[in-house]
């Protein structure tokens, strides 16, 4: 079935993270997203998102040790737990 034009915002919470390209960095980077916490890369992959509960949190990629982690935007710079991400019960 065809999506109405309009029909793509429904349903979705009104504070939900603007969309955005993952080609154009952002000017504000969240404490803890500087460099890779395992290898100390600069040169990393960062995605602004809302995770479990609606809280706002940057994604963070390594492109050259594969690490990743989550990070809340008000957060103190350190990784935030799987379970905070993925939320209960959602941990495999």
């Amino acid at each position: 079935m065809a999506r109405r034009k309009g029909d793509a915002g429904r349903g979705r919470d009104a504070h939900a993270e603007p969309l955005g390209s993952v080609s154009q960095p952002q000017s504000i980077v969240v404490p803890g997203t500087h460099a890779c916490l395992r290898c100390g890369e600069t040169e990393l992959t960062r995605i602004r998102m809302t995770i479990s509960g609606g809280r706002p949190a940057v994604f963070v990629s390594c492109p050259s040790c594969e690490q990743t982690n989550w990070f809340a935007l008000d957060g103190d710079g350190s990784p935030l737990p799987r379970e905070d991400v993925m939320g209960p019960g959602k941990q495999s």
